[in-house]
């Protein structure tokens, strides 16, 4: 039978191993940055496409590309990682919303239903406040749950802006929860790598 001593150490022990997966999920989503800019770009080349004629095949095929792209670096990437629950956890959140979001999007487009471009923002804006939300909650990291809200404000704002601001809004979105978050991660991932570096030598 363990001692009062003895339990108070042991949850000492467990939850310390809990902040050190969570602290290792935020690195790891760092890792990632290059990921959230990939995207951000291509959320932007699809916009350009879409408004120069191409609005039938834009996203479709912009997003198939994106995911192609990130699905080829990842595999070079994680070969030599571990996978962890929390790593598959946080994979899961944004497999799930990326997948979601693509079938209904071309469902919308495929039957003729998406034609107001305030409901396709307000749409895909939410989707991507989900994503990051539960990534930062399950993270408890506050610089991905700032994105959450600006994807969140995005979403509401494209309800209510007049017409010609939901674009801008949109894309000010774009800008700051997927490029700027996604190179802060690249930034703090060389940052890190630096220290550990310095650390060896």
């Amino acid at each position: 039978m363990m001692s009062a001593n003895d339990e108070e150490m042991d949850l000492k022990d467990r939850l310390n191993m809990i902040e050190s997966m969570i602290a290792e999920g935020r690195r790891t989503t760092e890792s990632w940055g290059w990921v959230f800019v990939l995207w951000g770009i291509a959320y932007y080349v699809a916009l350009v496409w879409a408004a120069h004629g191409g609005n039938v095949v834009a996203w479709p095929v912009t997003m198939i590309a994106a995911a192609i792209l990130s699905g080829v670096t990842k595999g070079r990437r994680v070969r030599n990682q571990p996978e962890t629950t929390l790593r598959r956890a946080i994979g899961a959140i944004w497999v799930a919303m990326g997948a979601s979001l693509f079938i209904l999007l071309v469902a919308l487009g495929w039957s003729g239903h998406i034609t107001d471009v305030r409901v396709l923002i307000a749409i895909v804006t939410a989707m991507l406040a989900v994503a990051n939300l539960a990534s930062s909650l399950t993270l408890r990291w506050k610089v991905q749950f700032g994105c959450a809200v600006v994807w969140l404000a995005a979403s509401v704002a494209a309800c209510f802006v007049a017409d010609n601001l939901v674009m801008p809004v949109f894309v000010v979105a774009i800008f700051l929860g997927q490029i700027a978050f996604g190179f802060y991660g690249v930034m703090s991932e060389a940052k890190a790598r630096k220290l550990r570096g310095a650390s060896h030598a």
